[in-house]
Formats: C-alpha cells, sequence, structure tokens
C-alpha cells in the first residue's frame, strides 16, 4: 500500500477520528474538573561545606540522600505535625512531602502538595525548619572544619495548583482520541478491504480488465417502470 493510499482512508473517513479526538478531549476536560485541585509550595536548603576541598564536597554530596530520607523520617513529620497542630499521622504527612537532592548545586528542594495552597506552605516551611535545626545541633559536636552548614535560601510562598494540569490532559486527551481515531479506521478499513464494491475493486482483485458492467433493476430504473 503507497502513502497516498493511507491519506486516501484517512480522509474517507476524518469524521471518526476526529469525533473519538474531541470525545477523549471533553472526557479529559471533564475529569479534570471533577478533581480536586492539589497545591505545591517548594523551598530550598543551602548545604554548605566548611571548607571547599574536594573530598568534603564528595561527602557531602553522598550525604544529602541520608539528608533526603532524614526530612521525611517520622521524628521530623511528629514535630512538624505538633508545631502546626494537625490532625494527621506521620505517615500522611510524609506522603504529602517530596525532597529531591540537587547535588551540582549543593541544593536540598522540599516540595508539599495539599489541598490548601497556604497549609501546603506551612507544611514545608515548618518541615525545613525542624531539619535546619536539627543539623545544626548535630553540628556542635563536630569539628569546625568537618562541619556542613545547612540553611534555608528563601521562605516558602503559598503553594501553587500542581494537579490536575488542564491544558496537559487535555492535549494528551486530543493525541490519545486521535491514536485511538486512527486505528478504528485501519481496523474498518482491512475489515472491509474483501468487499468489492466496484469494477475498480474488482480490477484490483483478480488483476484482469473488466470489459462491461450488467446493470441491476435498481441502477436502471427505466427498465424498471417498463415491467
Amino acid at each position: 500500500m503507497q502513502l497516498r493510499d493511507y491519506f486516501r482512508i484517512i480522509g474517507k473517513r476524518f469524521w471518526i477520528i476526529l469525533l473519538v479526538c474531541v470525545i477523549a478531549a471533553s472526557s479529559a476536560f471533564v475529569i479534570s474538573k471533577l478533581q480536586t485541585p492539589e497545591y505545591r509550595s517548594t523551598i530550598y536548603l543551602n548545604v554548605m561545606p566548611a571548607r571547599l576541598d574536594w573530598g568534603l564536597q564528595q561527602t557531602i554530596k553522598a550525604l544529602m540522600r541520608n539528608y533526603a530520607g532524614a526530612i521525611t523520617s517520622r521524628d521530623t513529620a511528629l514535630e512538624t505535625i505538633d508545631r502546626l497542630q494537625l490532625d494527621i499521622t506521620p505517615e500522611q504527612m510524609a506522603e504529602k512531602l517530596t525532597v529531591s537532592p540537587i547535588e551540582s548545586d549543593f541544593l536540598l528542594q522540599i516540595d508539599a502538595d495539599d489541598y490548601d495552597p497556604l497549609l501546603a506552605r506551612d507544611i514545608v516551611q515548618t518541615t525545613a525548619e525542624v531539619f535546619v535545626e536539627d543539623i545544626n545541633v548535630y553540628m556542635l559536636d563536630q569539628d569546625k572544619a568537618d562541619r556542613v552548614e545547612i540553611s534555608i535560601r528563601d521562605y516558602a510562598l503559598p503553594g501553587t495548583l500542581h494537579k490536575p494540569k488542564l491544558k496537559i490532559n487535555l492535549l494528551a486527551g486530543a493525541v490519545l482520541g486521535a491514536l485511538v481515531g486512527l486505528i478504528i479506521v485501519f481496523v474498518m478499513e482491512w475489515l472491509e478491504s474483501d468487499i468489492i464494491r466496484s469494477s475498480a475493486d474488482m480490477e484490483e482483485h483478480t488483476q484482469i480488465a473488466v470489459l462491461g458492467v450488467i446493470p441491476s433493476a435498481a441502477t436502471n430504473p427505466s427498465r424498471h417502470r417498463r415491467r
């Protein structure tokens, strides 16, 4: 089958592709509107070594993954819950938090997701403060040359909409609908590939030229009237 044949098939049943595309995009829109909005607030922690030698820097990069676990630990969650007077469990608090070490910049990114943008901000801000306080207390017992200084880069802001992403969902729905529509069109064409509707179809299947066609009563109304 040549490329123009594919375009012919698509053009003949393009309305099916368009219909499925519209249905899929509309479904994505409705589902997005039915979802409860979730907001994300972010804060960054500076992780700076006491001296800028290569060995200590590599040690800190390895420690940052440990720090990420400490931020989402049960102890940190309990202290954050207590300060904010929240009625949730440490496990529920941990589910709201995501910690991403950015080793190249010596940063820890902490994200908090919640249905309330102000609460998302309070959670991520308080979690960062609790962790920084704990680390600073721990560092008091370390040699000054081996200490790691952790500080909050900027205060957290109220959360911005994180889910649902309406434009992305609409685009994904439209693309998926178009793909499903294409599949339907080609399946229909395949199912009808053995049906002969015209002399051209006969010639294509038999590879023999058609010399003439006998009209039926349905195609010869004058003959039908004479009867």
